[in-house]
């Protein structure tokens, strides 16, 4: 039974095939940039969190690999550090787990950062974006990414939203973006 996002990301994702760079746009404890070295065999991924503890509990999951670049800085910086194209991307929005609530994503930099990787996104690359909407800025977060989502030009890109419409209390969902 799949109830976590997460989960219902990771079962599709085991789906692509060949990702050759990916990036994990919020690192937080480091399992979705393991599970992409490990499972799906990227063979280049950069890791962006603003946050010491996820670099400091990321390089713990993962240890020191060639093909691994974790980036202590916001994923609205990606341009300043990726400059190839980009088959995957990850984002589980929201806060650290076990950490400070108060420190968590924020629409704006979502949004500059979304922008940046809709660019650098290779034809048939996909983006996967776990929001929760369960909290204040997660509200304004998820809002403003449904508004942007769903403005995007169908002729390049496809928008599918998962949701757990039988859940209580605002439950998380899942966009998957592919550009065609």
């Amino acid at each position: 039974m799949i109830e976590k996002i997460t989960e219902l990301a990771k079962e599709i994702l085991k789906n692509e095939k060949k990702i050759n760079v990916a990036v994990d746009m919020t690192a937080g404890n480091g399992y979705d940039s393991k599970f992409i070295l490990d499972e799906l065999k990227a063979t280049k991924l950069y890791a962006f969190d603003i946050q010491a503890k996820a670099k400091e509990n990321t390089q713990k999951l993962i240890g020191n690999r060639e093909n691994f670049t974790f980036i202590l800085d916001s994923h609205e910086n990606i341009d300043k550090y990726v400059k190839e194209k980009i088959d995957l991307a990850i984002y589980n929005l929201g806060y650290l787990p076990k950490a400070d609530k108060n420190i968590t994503t924020k629409k704006t930099s979502t949004i500059n950062s979304l922008k940046k990787l809709l660019d650098l996104l290779n034809k048939d690359g996909k983006i996967f974006i776990s929001v929760y909407p369960g909290h204040k800025e997660g509200k304004l977060e998820a809002d403003a990414l449904d508004a942007y989502l769903g403005n995007l030009d169908q002729k390049l890109f496809t928008v599918l939203k998962l949701s757990y419409p039988n859940q209580k209390n605002t439950p998380p969902y899942l966009n998957i973006i592919s550009k065609k």
